[in-house]
């Protein structure tokens, strides 16, 4: 703001006072107010340079069922995504040869989805809603550090998914990996979702600005990600939009085509061993592939969203609150991901689905067998035909 002379400067305590300082709302008001009631000043005229204040009226006026439509859409999200995750858990953890190496990845999927819903999801819709970040300053930094691991962990989980497909159908006399390679493979993925996070987490501020209007002042808190040393927010941006985005759709995509070359080949003839064999294999490709298919679809919007931020910059709050708004659909439409996943296990594997009817079958509509359940996800070990006692090496969940 231009300093006039003709207008009304603040006091000294004023100009050396932060948002923080005890009484500094009261002593802004009262100067605003002073310079709305001076002839030819206004809010315009304020000479406050350490203060972010707009001179405008606070721009969000959500009406009532705009409210209740969004609140009702991300918490159906948050809790269908913990139902759907946390069964798929239980499923991998509670049955002994469901902890395959394919399974365990899907575990660690779901470990992702599940600290992204209760970490992330409900703060930031709540946050790019209502524009104000209400959460303090120790979990704006939290959050940014959950909106980029347990995406980073997902994305890194597929990939090695995608990989270990590729190997165990392109490159069949290649040696699978084993448990041990597989908790370390994990721990990897973990370590580097975590590094990509940290930038975001040490970037992260609470910043205070004003909005006054009729004279009526509202201060309003934002939790911001773009506090980097050298200014390079948009590069970092970018970093994540290539590693998390381009290059896992580029490898995906090659690797599932390679696959699906070799299993169009290899038909299902000979002896039913081998028949069941290859049907087993196709079923695991499309599975894992529509995850990974889906999983690109639904986070397109998001990525776009930031790359197009990288050259576009809102001149004006009204334009902020506009691309703010704009960001909660895409957001929801990434977050829906988190819900996908355990529907997708459920229709394209039986004992996903069969573990699912079993933990809900105390529902009036899920038909759940103990029998059913018993046969092919809890035998005992005393020799009685199941699903899972095939060799480890022809079971690929």
């Amino acid at each position: 703001m231009k300093k006039s002379k003709l207008c009304p400067l603040p006091s000294p305590s004023l100009l050396n006072a932060t948002s923080t300082t005890n009484g500094f709302f009261d002593d802004l008001k009262i100067y605003l107010d002073l310079l709305e009631s001076t002839p030819n000043c206004s809010c315009h005229d304020a000479y406050l340079p350490e203060i972010s204040l707009n001179c405008e009226s606070f721009p969000i006026q959500h009406a009532i069922p705009t409210q209740i439509f969004y609140a009702a859409l991300f918490t159906s999200t948050i809790i269908l995504s913990l139902i759907g995750n946390i069964t798929v858990l239980w499923i991998v953890l509670r049955h002994r040869k469901m902890r395959t190496v394919t399974n365990y990845y899907l575990l660690n999927l779901a470990l992702a989805d599940i600290s992204i819903s209760i970490f992330n999801t409900g703060f930031s819709w709540i946050y790019n809603f209502y524009y104000h970040w209400m959460f303090g300053s120790f979990y704006c930094k939290i959050n940014h550090l959950m909106g980029v691991t347990p995406i980073c962990g997902s994305i890194f989980t597929m990939l090695v998914m995608g990989l270990d497909r590729y190997y165990a159908i392109v490159h069949p006399l290649k040696k699978r990996p084993g448990r041990r390679v597989t908790v370390c493979a994990i721990a990897a993925i973990w370590f580097l979702s975590i590094a990509f996070g940290i930038p975001a987490l040490l970037a992260s501020q609470v910043e205070t600005t004003y909005f006054y209007h009729d004279k009526q002042l509202i201060e309003n808190s934002q939790c911001l990600s773009d506090h980097f040393p050298d200014g390079t927010t948009n590069e970092y941006n970018n970093t994540l939009v290539i590693i998390q985005y381009v290059l896992p759709l580029i490898v995906l995509s090659w690797a599932y085509y390679r696959v699906g070359i070799v299993l169009r080949k290899d038909q299902p003839v000979g002896d039913s061993h081998h028949k069941k064999s290859i049907k087993s294999k196709r079923r695991a490709a499309y599975m894992l592939g529509l995850v990974a298919l889906i999983f690109m679809i639904v986070w397109l919007p998001y990525h776009t969203y930031y790359f197009v931020l990288s050259f576009y910059t809102p001149s004006s709050p009204s334009e902020h609150v506009t691309i703010h708004f704009v960001y909660i659909n895409i957001y929801w439409l990434a977050m829906s991901s988190t819900v996908v996943n355990p529907i997708i296990y459920y229709y394209m594997n039986k004992r996903f689905r069969v573990g699912f009817s079993y933990a809900f079958r105390w529902l009036p509509c899920v038909r759940g067998s103990h029998r059913d359940y018993r046969s092919v996800l809890n035998a005992s070990q005393n020799g009685r035909t199941s699903l899972l006692t095939c060799p480890a090496q022809n079971s690929v969940f």
